[in-house]
C-alpha cells in the first residue's frame, strides 16, 4: 500500500542497525534531522498521503533537504549492492559457456533452445542475449564465440503488453473494504484492471512529467521486460515460482507455451479444464498487445528445448 511520505523510509532507517553504516558512508549529517513529534504516528498509517497534505511528515526546508538526500543515498547504495558480484555474479552455465567458447558446455537440447531463442521463438527481440551483432542471421547455429556482449542482461529495458489474462488469485482483488485506518486499498475489488505503465503515466501525482499523461493510453497493459537471468532460480526443486507481472503462470513451460500458442489456440473462460494447455483466457488489456509472439509454430519438443536453455541462466553453476 505504500508509505505516506518518503521521509518515513529515512526515519525508519534512522532507527535500524544500518544507521551507523549509512553515516559511515555518507556522513553524520544523514540523520541530523529534526523529526516532528508525530512522525511515528504518521509513518505507521498505510496508504498514500491525502490530497491536501502530500508530505504529511512536516519538516523544515532544511530537514526536508537532508531527508531527500539521505533517501537518494540509500537508493544509490541499494543499486550498487544489486550490481555487486554477491547479487549479480554472472556465474550461470550460460556464462561459463561464454567464457569457454572452445569447449562444448551446453547440451544438445540447451543449444537447440538457444538457437530457437534468437530464431523461430523470437525471444531475442526483447530479451537481448548478447548476439545482437548477428541480427538477421537467425537460421545459423549460434556458438558462444559469436556473442558480442559477454555479460548480456537478457532485457531491452522496454515495456510490453503480452496479452496475459487476469490472475484472480491475487489477494489485492479482495482488498475492497476499509482497514482499521479507514484505508481501502482496492475500492474496485475484482473489477480492478491493471494498466501497468499506462496507469503510471495517467496518474499525475506519480508521473514526474505531466506531458507524458497524454501518452498513457498507448502504454495501457504494458509492463517492463524483465531480465531472464535466474528465471528458474528457486530455493528448492519443488518450489513453485510465479511468472509474469501478475503471477499467472506457474512454470517456464506454461510461459513458453503461451508465447507459442496465444493466438493459435481458442479463447476460453478462466477455470476451463483446458486453460493454459488447449485454450487461453482473453487478455486483461486487449489494446497494445505485442504481436511479435503468439503463433510461433513450435513443437512441444522445441518448447522443452527453450525451457532447457532458460535453465542455463541460473547463477551458481558447478562444472
Amino acid at each position: 500500500m505504500g508509505l505516506p511520505d518518503t521521509a518515513c523510509v529515512v526515519h525508519r532507517l534512522s532507527q535500524s542497525p544500518y544507521k551507523s553504516f549509512v553515516e559511515l558512508v555518507w556522513g553524520s549529517q544523514s540523520f541530523a534531522i529534526k523529526w516532528p513529534s508525530d512522525v511515528d504516528e504518521v509513518c505507521s498509517k498505510p496508504g498514500p498521503p491525502s490530497a491536501n497534505d502530500r508530505l504529511p511528515v512536516h519538516l523544515s526546508p532544511v530537514d526536508r533537504g537532508l531527508s531527500n538526500s539521505t533517501y537518494d543515498h540509500f537508493a544509490l547504495a541499494i543499486a550498487a549492492y544489486e550490481a555487486a558480484p554477491d547479487v549479480s555474479p554472472f556465474s550461470s552455465k550460460f556464462d561459463y559457456a561464454l567464457a569457454h567458447p572452445d569447449q562444448k558446455i551446453l547440451s544438445a537440447d540447451e543449444q537447440a533452445g538457444w538457437d530457437l531463442f534468437r530464431g523461430q521463438a523470437k525471444c531475442n527481440t526483447c530479451h537481448l542475449d548478447g548476439t545482437e551483432s548477428l541480427a538477421g542471421k537467425t537460421t545459423r547455429t549460434i556458438t558462444p564465440g559469436n556473442v558480442a556482449n559477454k555479460a548480456p542482461l537478457f532485457t531491452d529495458f522496454t515495456s510490453s503488453n503480452l496479452g496475459i489474462s487476469k490472475n484472480p488469485a491475487i489477494p489485492y482483488y479482495g482488498e475492497n473494504t476499509a482497514d482499521r485506518y479507514g484505508y481501502t486499498a482496492n475500492p474496485s475489488g475484482s473489477a480492478y484492471v491493471d494498466k501497468g505503465v499506462g496507469a503510471f503515466l495517467a496518474n499525475r501525482q506519480l508521473n514526474p512529467n505531466s506531458d507524458w499523461a497524454q501518452l498513457a493510453s498507448r502504454f495501457d497493459g504494458k509492463f517492463q521486460v524483465t531480465t531472464l537471468r535466474n528465471v528458474d532460480k528457486r530455493p528448492s526443486p519443488d518450489f513453485v515460482k510465479a511468472y509474469m507481472h501478475n503471477g499467472y503462470f506457474k512454470s517456464l513451460k506454461e510461459v513458453v507455451h503461451f508465447y507459442n500458442t496465444r493466438d493459435s489456440l481458442p479463447r476460453c473462460p478462466q477455470g476451463n479444464a483446458g486453460e493454459k494447455t488447449t485454450c487461453w483466457p482473453a487478455p486483461e488489456i486487449p489494446q497494445n498487445v505485442n504481436k511479435t509472439i503468439g503463433q510461433l509454430g513450435l513443437t512441444s519438443e522445441q518448447e522443452d528445448q527453450l525451457v532447457a536453455f532458460l535453465k542455463t541462466l541460473t547463477d551458481g553453476y558447478k562444472h
